[in-house]
């Protein structure tokens, strides 16, 4: 007797299931069920799932899958095992453009399960579906359910403000268009997906996306925007999606939790990725109140903090609520905390020059600088700069560039407390190389130095570093390091012999002060 694979898979908690490849649109049917992979073909429609260590490495082994891939009686893969099973990324992938299902579940499956034309799944199991579904997350279940029906899923709120999304930009970009053209005139989603609905009744062009309501406790309504041309069975699992989610943001914690989690989410995006579209970035950044259709300047605000200090938990949220009464309404800034920093977005004027506009923010820093360890005198502040870039999807870098700025300025420049990558000069080009070839540079010049401040106790590193932040000026140098001026021309000469450096030589000298700065910017930092 056949039996139908998307029933079978509906009746197991959605949390459990692990889609690795799209499940194919059309209705899969299997008469039996083979816990091994053969050295033949299947001689009927099969279900594949696999419970053991050795059957699962097969599926490693590019040549069961090419055995596999060819053989029409199969039907799908059901992997069964608690822990992620290491698929080989060529394999995984051949399955794939084979439009074969490869599905994981937690659970061994029984054969009542695999066996049953008729749904085991009741109402008594939603508990446990629920409890599943909050302890995997939101969001993971949703991105997970998107692999499965290949689609993108948007997340909006009652205001057409994009909270979440998933999937290609591509695919995202032409969803937010649908939503713009269609519901700008209706009164808002909900009019919008009724005359769609309309629409489609009466016989008119069917629309690719479609808005699937999530109505939380009659109070909160957001919606997710996915295609319209799903099948029964997918709208089914989309059904079953729905109301869960509904029920898991039913209190007022949980949507904040789940839209903070939504925001962090959302920053990280902006601080570690590039967005591929502007108007994505733009959009989800109205979520919480931010304009970045306007350039900006990054800075990352370090605290340190003594011990007591740390015991009060709520000190970073004071800070910020400081800066925000400040600096916000005349400054136009975007604050939030990330990785126990501060990270700064100020707006800044077009028309500047690069030389106005590094003084403009420069000033903004030291300011904020200096009103936080006025109020926070037990504190230690220091902020780092990034470059200033025209479009918003840049931020990213501009946040790696002032990670840069604090780690170079903070080793290079102690007594200051405010660094713009612009300081960092050519050490900026150099430290993208590969950290082993930076270390072969310094230890070409700097290996006999170290030997010697180690054994013998000199400090002919620390004399070099003073050496080249004052620029060579003997007086300045000899009263950083709090020695007589004969001392430090004695020692300069002592290097100038260990190293086989003329430090008159101007190649020379370049040479061995970037060995230096890198010395102490990457390896003592």
């Amino acid at each position: 007797m056949k039996r139908l694979y998307q029933d079978m898979l509906l009746s197991i908690p959605l949390y459990q299931l692990t889609f690795l490849t799209p499940l194919p649109q059309e209705k899969l049917y299997y008469e039996t069920v083979s816990t091994t992979i053969p050295d033949h073909w299947f001689e009927s429609s099969t279900l594949l799932v696999l419970d053991s260590d050795e059957e699962c490495s097969k599926l490693n082994n590019i040549k069961y899958v090419n055995q596999l891939i060819q053989d029409s009686n199969l039907v799908a893969i059901i992997i069964c095992q608690e822990q992620n099973f290491l698929f080989d990324d060529h394999c995984l992938s051949l399955l794939s453009d084979c439009k074969v299902p490869v599905v994981r579940t937690e659970e061994v499956l029984s054969l009542p399960v695999l066996q049953t034309n008729r749904h085991p799944h009741s109402f008594s199991m939603l508990s446990l579906e629920l409890n599943g579904f909050m302890n995997k997350g939101f969001m993971d279940v949703a991105t997970n359910l998107s692999i499965a029906l290949d689609a993108p899923f948007l997340f909006i709120d009652e205001n057409h403000q994009l909270l979440w999304q998933i999937g290609s930009q591509k695919e995202i970009e032409k969803a937010l268009q649908w939503l713009k053209t269609n519901a700008k005139d209706s009164g808002g989603v909900n009019q919008a997906r009724f005359i769609l609905s309309e629409q489609n009744l009466a016989g008119k062009t069917v629309e690719p996306y479609d808005l699937y309501l999530i109505n939380i406790a009659g109070q909160v309504q957001l919606s997710l925007v996915t295609y319209s041309n799903f099948s029964e069975w997918q709208r089914l699992m989309m059904d079953k999606f729905i109301g869960l989610t509904a029920l898991f943001f039913q209190t007022d914690e949980m949507i904040r939790g789940q839209q903070e989690k939504m925001k962090e989410h959302f920053i990280y995006d902006l601080l570690y990725h590039k967005f591929e579209s502007k108007k994505v970035l733009v959009k989800q950044g109205k979520s919480w109140g931010w304009d970045l259709d306007k350039p900006h300047h990054l800075f990352i605000i370090d605290v340190t903090i003594p011990e007591e200090l740390m015991l009060h938990l709520e000190w970073m949220d004071e800070m910020m609520s400081h800066i925000e009464t400040q600096f916000s309404q005349t400054d136009g800034i975007i604050l939030f905390p990330f990785q126990d920093q501060l990270v700064v977005l100020l707006e800044d004027d077009e028309s500047h020059n690069p030389s106005k506009r590094k003084n403009f923010v420069f000033a903004k820093a030291v300011l904020m600088e200096q009103e936080l360890s006025r109020l926070w005198s037990d504190c230690q502040f220091h902020i780092g700069i990034g470059k200033w870039y025209q479009d918003s999807v840049n931020l990213n870098k501009s946040y790696q560039e002032a990670k840069m700025a604090l780690q170079f300025g903070q080793v290079w420049f102690e007594n200051h407390h405010v660094f713009h990558i612009n300081d960092l000069g050519i050490i900026y080009l150099i430290i993208h190389l590969h950290k082993e070839i930076l270390s072969d540079f310094c230890q070409e010049y700097l290996a006999s130095l170290m030997e010697s401040d180690v054994k013998n106790g000199t400090e002919y590193l620390k004399t070099l570093k003073a050496y080249f932040q004052f620029e060579g000026i003997t007086n300045e140098v000899s009263d950083a390091l709090y020695i007589h001026p004969n001392t430090l021309r004695n020692r300069l000469k002592k290097i100038e012999e260990i190293t086989g450096v003329n430090l008159q030589n101007t190649t020379e000298y370049l040479n061995l002060m970037v060995a230096v700065k890198i010395h102490y910017s990457l390896f003592l930092s």
